[in-house]
């Protein structure tokens, strides 16, 4: 899985999770380690962006999956100086749901203090669909989410003022406890956050053991979600599989996982993703993958 940056937009931050966005963040500019493509979800600067995959034709199961992760996302429309100690209190308590509004509250702020430069939209990519929606031009467009862009960090940054300083030192902690309590949202969104649970590239490089145990929780908390037939846990946990990264490379899984998701839930461009990794296995190893999806897809609409 690819880390993110400290250079971040609200378009194509890791911060709200949509369908499959987890995904989204592992092509789009949100890591430091792919290539340097942005594509453009045309989303408010102030929500999430949509995953790259295109979603059509969702079921009813899909769509209350959508609805649960942008329902965990959402925040209470209070002042962060009002919310905060709300939040603290039920945190400490042992609530699971304020331990993970916290996290998205100090994570916001959190990016919006660390973006030391506009993001550059010039080179972003903008769908066909996107433009014909918006009825401008692809320069009109990507100005306009400049824009929003600049406007909604400003905006973030003077919330954010009604925070304690040393409170956003506690953003991993939230993040890990919500996602340790069996938070869907906080277990897929780990995966992400590399930076914030262990240090900067330079504390990484000389914290082995910190990045294996976080590789490892990482792995456990995104199994535990495709476990429970979640398909955002099992497209994600194939994704694992394909990269090798937190977990090493196996491309039986790796296919079967993606394909078992999107049995489960239409995902525009997944078959000819399917199509790609299937070009480069053996006879076998298909016919194996094409088996354990079977499986997984099975076990999961029960």
């Amino acid at each position: 899985m690819p880390y993110p940056s400290l250079k971040y937009s609200f378009i194509n931050q890791c911060v709200r999770l949509s369908k499959f966005a987890l995904i989204a963040c592992m092509v789009t500019s949100c890591s430091s380690k792919n290539d340097d493509v942005q594509q453009v979800s045309g989303a408010p600067a102030n929500e999430a962006p949509a995953a790259t995959t295109e979603l059509r034709g969702v079921t009813p199961k899909s769509a209350a999956i959508d609805a649960d992760l942008q329902s965990a996302q959402r925040l209470p429309d209070v002042p962060v100086k009002d919310l905060y100690p709300s939040l603290r209190n039920r945190a400490e308590a042992g609530d699971l749901e304020a331990k993970r509004q916290l996290f998205l509250v100090f994570n916001e702020c959190r990016l919006a203090m660390q973006a030391e430069r506009p993001m550059d939209y010039s080179n972003s990519q903008v769908s066909p669909e996107i433009l014909k929606a918006s009825g401008k031009t692809r320069e009109q467009f990507l100005a306009d989410q400049q824009l929003s862009s600049l406007t909604f960090t400003e905006e973030k940054l003077k919330q954010c003022e009604g925070i304690p300083g040393d409170a956003q030192k506690e953003t991993a902690r939230w993040l890990k406890e919500a996602a340790e309590g069996g938070d869907t949202y906080a277990r897929l969104a780990y995966y992400n956050y590399l930076d914030l649970i262990v240090g900067d590239q330079q504390e990484q490089a000389v914290s082995a053991e910190k990045v294996k145990q976080f590789n490892d929780d990482s792995y456990r908390y995104i199994k535990s979600v495709a476990d429970a037939g979640n398909p955002d846990g099992l497209f994600t946990l194939g994704t694992a599989y394909q990269r090798g990264i937190i977990t090493p490379k196996d491309s039986v899984r790796a296919y079967a996982y993606k394909k078992a998701a999107g049995q489960l839930t239409p995902i525009g461009g997944n078959d000819q993703i399917l199509d790609l990794m299937a070009q480069s296995m053996t006879p076998s190893e298909l016919r194996k993958a094409n088996q354990l999806a079977a499986t997984l897809a099975q076990r999961s609409k029960k």
